[in-house]
C-alpha cells in the first residue's frame, strides 16, 4: 500500500459561496464518501482548509516573504490522505468524491514519498 495526498482545489471559497441548502447537501454527500473510505480502511486523514488567515511563504534571492499572495481564483479547499494499492486506485477513489457533483473542482493526486 502507498500513501497518497488528494489536494482539492476549487474556484473561490466554496464554504461561503454555497447556499445553506447546498452546503447541507454537500456535507451529507461528503460524509457518506468519507464513511466509505473509513469502512474500506483507505482514509488516514481529511480536512477542509480555512481560506482566511492562510499565508504563502516565498523565497527570492535569500529573502523570505510572507503574505497572502494567491494570484488566481483557484484555492486549496481541503485534502484527503489515503492509502491505495497504486496510483490508478488512488485516482479511482478521488473520482468517486461527490464534490464533483456539488462544486466546480479539481483534485490533484500525489503519491507520498516514504521516509525512513
Amino acid at each position: 500500500m502507498t500513501d497518497y495526498l488528494l489536494i482539492i482545489k476549487t474556484d473561490g471559497c466554496v464554504w461561503t459561496d454555497l447556499s445553506t441548502e447546498e452546503l447541507q447537501k454537500h456535507m451529507e454527500h461528503g460524509g457518506a464518501y468519507i464513511g466509505n473510505l473509513i469502512k474500506e480502511g483507505k482514509l488516514k486523514n481529511a480536512n477542509p482548509v480555512e481560506k482566511s488567515g492562510s499565508r504563502i511563504i516565498t523565497e527570492n534571492n535569500g529573502t523570505l516573504k510572507d503574505g497572502p499572495f494567491n494570484e488566481s481564483k483557484e484555492v486549496v479547499a481541503g485534502f484527503f490522505h489515503i492509502t491505495a494499492e497504486n496510483i490508478e486506485e488512488a485516482v479511482s477513489l478521488a473520482k468517486k468524491n461527490p464534490i464533483f457533483n456539488d462544486i466546480s473542482t479539481k483534485i490533484e493526486v500525489h503519491p507520498l514519498m516514504p521516509i525512513g
